[in-house]
């Protein structure tokens, strides 16, 4: 009789521990962006820009002393308006709860006076399957044979991957005319959406819709450059349609707006009305509206 309880427990204690829970990181949503606070080397409280538009991690020149990088090379960064030579750090450590990534190359971009310390791109999101919960505010991260994730209400798409890019398909309507392509996923960016230069050229769209105003806009090549803002009047977007949208259309001539091989790139405005799960492995993505729905552009 006390083998055979001792068995059981045993075999308990062996489920259970294969059961490997989430890691669950709360995040601040602030103008639009998603905000992660993670240890880089030694320094907690490093402030980290949740990037689904960035395939390598960032930190800001300003913060270069807060964090105490090694400045070991130099590479090309490609930021949304052009392409500048920035230096990197390669060999560091992030942890993010119990998460623990080891020779993380970082570049260092010149953000100027922002309140964060740098990016965190899907270089250290890709191994799990992430979930950016807004009702929560928080972010689970799954190992990726998780089982136990809960996909109820939400929308799967493919998830492509352009030039490492990630990107869906989807379209816009203007004066009755649906306009599709493949459109890039930007949590970094805290606008709605942006049309690419090539696209908008090729369907004639700067006049095509009301222009309703202005945007400066920031790229990390260190370029600030101006965007006419016009109101979209329908978006298709996971099966679901979002209208009276205000978007932006580049006239960029290099970087990644001016891409030939996207229509456009959704940014945290828009994104941030869907929960999401993001599955690289199977290059599958899920999308689930939530209370931010009705919130304003």
């Amino acid at each position: 009789m006390n083998f055979k309880i001792l068995f059981l427990t045993i075999g308990i204690t062996a489920t259970l521990s294969a059961q490997k829970k989430s890691t669950l990181i709360p995040f601040s949503l602030e103008n639009n962006s998603v905000y992660l606070q993670c240890k880089v080397n030694a320094v907690d409280n490093v402030k980290l820009l949740f990037d689904t538009g960035a395939d390598g991690s960032v930190i800001n020149i300003n913060s270069k002393k807060k964090v105490d990088l090694k400045i070991d090379g130099k590479s090309e960064n490609k930021g949304s308006n052009g392409v500048n030579t920035v230096d990197y750090s390669s060999h560091n450590m992030v942890q993010f709860g119990d998460i623990q990534k080891t020779d993380v190359l970082f570049t260092l971009i010149p953000y100027g006076e922002v309140n964060f310390d740098g990016v965190f791109g899907t270089d250290l999101m890709k191994g799990k399957i992430i979930e950016i919960d807004y009702h929560k505010n928080v972010i689970r991260f799954y190992d990726e044979n998780d089982r136990s994730i809960d996909f109820s209400g939400y929308e799967k798409m493919k998830l492509h991957l352009i030039d490492n890019y990630p990107a869906v398909e989807g379209s816009i309507t203007v004066n009755g005319k649906e306009y599709s392509g493949y459109f890039g996923l930007d949590s970094g960016a805290d606008d709605a959406l942006t049309i690419a230069s090539p696209y908008v050229r090729k369907n004639s769209l700067a006049n095509a819709m009301k222009t309703i105003g202005k945007a400066t806009a920031q790229g990390s090549d260190g370029s600030v450059y101006e965007m006419p803002v016009v109101l979209c009047p329908s978006i298709t977007f996971a099966h679901k349609f979002l209208y009276n949208v205000p978007i932006t259309l580049s006239s960029s001539t290099e970087g990644i707006d001016a891409s030939e091989k996207m229509a456009g790139f959704f940014g945290n405005g828009f994104l941030k009305r869907f929960n999401t799960i993001i599955d690289f492995k199977n290059q599958s993505i899920y999308f689930k509206l939530n209370k931010n729905l009705y919130s304003e552009f």
